[in-house]
């Protein structure tokens, strides 16, 4: 049986994906309070014949799977919303509830694509009865960098030969490398109340601590290798200023090319913290939160996803989202849009028509984070990106919320669903294939991994 097959099925299930992509956007649920978007779409999956497995540490993860034997191909799903980034699919600045949650990075299409794919190539398995399992991972907190980690953690992607991920974003591309490693930690201080004004002496602050601390992180910046990110926010308790506070917090993250790289700097960050409660005479408790890797190169995976790219057929625009994603365009930073217009060297309309050349993600690379990087530290895992919002639209704005709900976004879903199906039939009908990616990543994996995740 041809790709085609793969195809049609994918065609006959725009329908459903469609129906996904509107439901999750209607009903956005931030990292950890995804209780309505995992069971709607388990439900789907366990109509469509899947079996259902879930763990009790992770009540809004599952694994649906299908079929019998090797090799066992998962594809991964997302669906949590951000905070704060309600949107009408408007080319305006529009919440439909001030302050509520938006899909502005795209995860309503993220996870309908993989259940999409996932089924298509369930109904071809079932047909063909050829050897091999399917997977599709429900995968929550992606948002809080943590999901996967913990799932990691509980041995949920035990047994797996590949993954396959891909995610929204303004451009038809495959990435060879993307994301950088990250970890949170959070430090508490604790020091002794005063009136401010009427004995000073007799007060420790921990907001003075949790000062000195940031001025010593901002020191660090000097002496960290390339690329390294150290972002923070704090909290003081909300004392007024005429109270020396006995307790304020700072939270921290960390990014870095490689999770070695944070692991050695968030070390030098916890000396800083206890330096500043040193020189404050107060204490500090450090609670440190997951850390996530970042992807692991596979080039025999990028090109096989190269080539699906290539293969599957690009969404064609109605004069009317094209109207639409020039209005979202017109509303960013046009120094930004101009550059991603010439580095992506697309000038005639505000929406990538076309797939990126092959080495192109070398000068665009994806410098945020997410918790694929530990599934590619498990398994081979590729990752790849359609065209769901206008060049120059960054995730996590307004604009990508906006174009989220869009049928834009819904068409770049379904392009990413035909591409996801084109590649586990690749994986699963042809073993000189995967051969290669999974002998690439063990010449390339040579660290045993331990997800970093501290179990509260």
């Amino acid at each position: 049986m041809k790709k085609q097959f793969l195809y049609n099925e994918i065609q006959n299930l725009e329908p459903l994906c469609r129906e996904m992509c509107r439901t999750l956007w209607n009903n956005p649920e931030t990292g950890g309070q995804e209780q309505r978007s995992s069971a709607y779409l388990k439900d789907i999956l366990e109509k469509e014949g899947f079996t259902i497995k879930t763990d009790e540490h992770l009540p809004y993860a599952f694994c649906a799977e299908y079929g019998t034997g090797k090799p066992v191909i998962a594809i991964t799903a997302e669906y949590d919303a951000l905070p704060g980034l309600s949107q009408k699919v408007s080319g305006k600045k529009d919440p439909i509830e001030a302050g509520g949650p938006g899909h502005g990075c795209g995860h309503n299409l993220l996870g309908s694509a993989a259940i999409t794919a996932a089924i298509a190539v369930k109904r071809f398995l079932e047909q063909e009865q050829v050897p091999g399992t399917l997977r599709l991972y429900g995968c929550p907190e992606e948002e809080l960098l943590s999901g996967k980690v913990k799932m990691a953690y509980y041995h949920m992607f035990d047994g797996c030969d590949a993954a396959v991920t891909w995610h929204p974003s303004s451009t038809n591309m495959v990435h060879d490398r993307a994301y950088l490693a990250n970890a949170s930690a959070h430090f508490y201080f604790k020091g002794q109340t005063a009136h401010a004004g009427f004995a000073p002496e007799q007060g420790r602050s921990a907001l003075d601590a949790v000062e000195l601390m940031n001025v010593g992180s901002n020191y660090l910046r000097e002496h960290v290798i390339d690329h390294t990110r150290i972002h923070y926010a704090t909290d003081s308790g909300n004392f007024a200023p005429n109270i020396v506070p006995d307790k304020a917090s700072a939270w921290y993250y960390v990014r870095a090319p490689h999770l070695s790289d944070v692991k050695e700097t968030m070390l030098r960050i916890e000396k800083i913290a206890q330096g500043a409660a040193l020189m404050t005479e107060t204490e500090v408790e450090i609670a440190l939160d997951c850390g996530c890797s970042e992807l692991l190169e596979n080039t025999a995976y990028a090109d096989l996803t190269y080539a699906n790219i290539a293969e599957a057929e690009t969404p064609q625009y109605t004069e009317d989202e094209l109207l639409f994603a020039k209005k979202l365009q017109e509303s960013l930073n046009q120094g930004i849009m101009e550059k991603e217009r010439n580095l992506y060297r697309i000038y005639d309309t505000a929406l990538a028509l076309e797939v990126s050349p092959r080495e192109m993600w070398k000068t665009c690379e994806m410098k945020a984070s997410s918790d694929t990087g530990d599934v590619s530290c498990l398994m081979p895992t590729n990752i790849f990106t359609t065209a769901c919002w206008p060049v120059g639209c960054a995730p996590h704005t307004w604009q990508a919320a906006a174009a989220a709900g869009s049928s834009i976004g819904e068409k770049g879903a379904l392009y990413a669903a035909r591409i996801s199906s084109g590649i586990v039939y690749d994986l699963l009908t042809k073993p000189e294939d995967l051969k290669k990616i999974t002998e690439e990543f063990n010449v390339r994996h040579n660290e045993e991994y331990v997800p970093m995740y501290h179990e509260k």
